[in-house]
């Protein structure tokens, strides 16, 4: 990533290929004419699987075979850190308990694999390249102490956190003098103004503006890995998926997804964001709280 930096940077390369403004288009709705139904459930092996993630399996198992369509299921492992020893293997055992057994998965494999995203990092590599030679993407040297200092004056002020978009406008020597002292900058997404609306198949129309809430977006850390917003889009292009169903805390999330699908030149999928199922409180079922665990269930 450093040696793309620095090629972007040689002389005679227009002075704004860092920072140029992308062309806006409204999102696409349709996934082509004949298009197969393909849809995946792509949980994070960072707990064991729980009702409200079994249930947003169920649907897109549903609407594969409703549609002779095939149902994924793909691990986001790359949250390193937070991966628990022998989860990635009971989300698949307890598909199969359930009687929802995907078509391709880590065990199964498939044509459009691996299935753990921490086996697809060049990927993701080439991806965030295109996103730099477009100006769609930039370095980011912020360290963490100044991005913690950030939130905390944000809290202090009663404001929401964001990033206050610092490297995005840094000149050309400024990146080339602060590559040789941190060859490996976080990547940050630069977000449009005006986000794309899209068709829910839940909720309908939708447009968030989410440039006016939030900073840049990191796509790609300092060690090689995505997030989230990354991984997904890029998987969910090279898998071929049609349909994205998941849960509605996403719903927000997608105008960032459509974002970087024009920006990439690729068709979206079309998405359904699912209500969420939630304990007596009114609160969210979580797997970090261990709601309603399945493994135990799974035994019987």
């Amino acid at each position: 990533m450093a040696v793309l930096l620095r090629t972007l940077l040689q002389p005679g390369r227009p002075p704004g290929v860092l920072g140029r403004s992308l062309g806006r288009r409204e999102a696409s709705l349709g996934t082509g004419s004949g298009a197969a139904v393909r849809v995946r459930f792509a949980p994070s092996p960072t707990g064991f699987l729980h009702l409200g993630g079994l249930r947003t399996a169920l649907y897109n198992y549903l609407f594969a075979k409703k549609h002779g369509g095939s149902f994924i299921l793909r691990l986001e492992d790359t949250d390193q850190t937070r991966l628990v020893p022998g989860a990635a293997d009971n989300i698949e055992h307890m598909l199969e308990w359930a009687g929802i057994p995907p078509d391709e998965s880590p065990h199964r494999g498939g044509p459009r694999g691996p299935y753990l995203q921490s086996q697809r990092l060049e990927l993701y590599a080439q991806a965030t390249e295109a996103l730099l030679k477009t100006g769609a993407a930039y370095p980011c040297f912020c360290s963490s102490q100044r991005l913690e200092l950030l939130k905390k004056e944000a809290l202090r002020s009663r404001q929401i956190p964001r990033y206050d978009n610092r490297c995005r406008n840094l000149s050309q020597r400024q990146v080339a003098e602060k590559l040789a002292k941190d060859p490996k900058p976080a990547i940050r997404f630069r977000l449009e103004e005006e986000a794309p609306a899209f068709q829910d198949l839940v909720y309908g129309w939708n447009r968030h503006e989410v440039a006016s809430v939030e900073g840049d977006p990191v796509i790609l850390k300092s060690d090689g890995f995505p997030t989230y917003h990354l991984a997904c889009v890029v998987d969910d292009h090279h898998m071929g998926i049609s349909h994205v169903l998941r849960g509605s805390e996403w719903l927000v999330s997608t105008a960032k997804h459509l974002l970087l699908y024009q920006a990439l030149g690729w068709p979206p999928p079309r998405f359904a964001h699912l209500p969420l199922l939630l304990n007596r409180d009114g609160s969210k079922l979580s797997k970090r709280q261990g709601d309603i665990f399945l493994g135990p269930i799974g035994n019987l």
